[in-house]
């Protein structure tokens, strides 16, 4: 049985280009991650039911696996958001090309403010979703 109950959302934005975990530049990447992610977590998520959803705004067409990319982040994110990836029992990625229409899901517009300042961000958002009983 799991139970739920209320728990922050922690936010981070990612400016620029997501990095799949299998590129050159994925160690710059993760370090990017992780200073900011640094910044807004003071110790790990305690509990078996951590939640991350990726949000990757981006303007140029292109494909993307955003499975490689989330490894990147799941990764990075390791120590600081949770103590181990193992912790993540629900993850969700998507991403978003804005050279076409974009749908968002009501209720999450804080995915698009930082459209305001960069034109091609990630969007991390972590939370401890209950505990698994």
């Amino acid at each position: 049985m799991r139970q739920l109950h209320r728990s922050p959302e922690y936010r981070i934005v990612i400016p620029g280009k997501a990095v799949s975990f299998r590129s050159s530049k994925s160690a710059d990447y993760k370090a990017k991650i992780q200073e900011v992610a640094k910044r807004i977590f003071d110790k790990p998520i305690i509990g078996d039911f951590v939640e991350v959803r990726l949000d990757y705004f981006h303007m140029k067409r292109r494909r993307m696996d955003m499975d490689n990319i989330a490894k990147c982040v799941l990764d990075a994110l390791n120590g600081i958001a949770y103590k181990d990836d193992r912790q993540v029992k629900l993850q969700a990625a998507i991403a978003y090309s804005l050279a076409s229409v974009v749908f968002i899901q009501q209720g999450v517009v804080n995915l698009v403010k930082p459209l305001a300042q960069y034109e091609e961000y990630l969007f991390i958002r972590v939370r401890n979703a209950g505990n698994l009983i």
